[in-house]
């Protein structure tokens, strides 16, 4: 059933998009026996037990990837576990349960998401995944017992020096604490940078925007390449430029330099016989 090959008789989606929807390419997908099926022949999950048969590893290793270097084993398996009931269970007030949709696989609308391949279905997932991983961070962070910032301990902290133990000192003993800092504040710096630099760019060369957006949504070229509906070598273009805006970023360049056009094979001419010649 996996592998069902794409007959001719049967309906090609997408549908007529509005007009605010189409800047990016629609992959082509089909209707078999109820299933989606993409242009590359993968198959749409009917429910969240098929997804997971079908891809057990991917919760997992996808939680391991966006936790926290330092998070503890225990912490990812309940992490794992927490993601696996968000996306098998839709709540009891989901407007998707009036079409009759019991889990979040079941929502999956190839229409809105340009495609049913592989590569849009993953990425759905990942959205739902990312989603609830960051309501799940910003509950941890309330929770006064899972905030290492706010120690406050009251023990003797050495032979001269009794008392209460204060943040300042739990940091400069703590080799955990300086490396969660240290962490903490390298991404904060990274994000300020990406966010100057997307800004850099708007200025610049707004047209590069939605490559840079891919890739910040993906993760990897390739990824970001399929999402855009676009060629290797049109993709290679734009990282080009990007790498441009880069180095002119960093030096503080005035001079941008223009995207290269697309190449296009020239067509030699046909000489046409003269009437001399004849």
């Amino acid at each position: 059933m996996l592998n069902t090959a794409i007959t001719a008789n049967q309906p090609t989606f997408p549908l007529n998009l509005p007009i605010e929807e189409k800047q990016y390419k629609t992959d082509p997908f089909t209707l078999i026996e109820g299933r989606y099926v993409g242009h590359d022949g993968f198959v749409i999950p009917k429910d969240f037990d098929e997804f997971y048969q079908r891809f057990p590893h991917h919760i997992p290793n996808w939680v391991r990837r966006h936790a926290d270097r330092l998070a503890v084993k225990e912490d990812l398996e309940d992490w794992t576990q927490d993601l696996v009931i968000h996306l098998k269970y839709l709540p009891v007030t989901s407007k998707h349960r009036e079409a009759g949709k019991e889990d979040i696989v079941q929502t999956f609308d190839p229409v809105k998401h340009h495609g049913a391949n592989q590569p849009r279905f993953l990425n759905y997932v990942n959205l739902c995944l990312a989603n609830k991983f960051r309501t799940m961070n910003a509950k941890r962070r309330k929770d006064a017992m899972c905030r290492t910032g706010n120690l406050s301990l009251t023990r003797q902290v050495d032979g001269e020096n009794h008392g209460g133990a204060d943040d300042q000192y739990c940091h400069a003993h703590s080799e955990y604490l300086r490396r969660a800092a240290d962490i903490s504040e390298k991404r904060a710096r990274d994000r300020t940078f990406v966010r100057e630099f997307v800004d850099f760019v708007s200025r610049e060369d707004p047209s590069i925007l939605p490559a840079i957006q891919a890739i910040l949504a993906t993760g990897t070229l390739g990824d970001a390449a399929e999402f855009l509906g676009i060629m290797d070598a049109r993709f290679s273009r734009l990282r080009t430029h990007i790498r441009q805006l880069g180095k002119c970023f960093m030096t503080g360049d005035d001079h941008i330099p223009k995207q290269r056009r697309p190449y296009k094979k020239r067509v030699k001419a046909v000489a046409t016989p003269s009437l001399d010649a004849a």
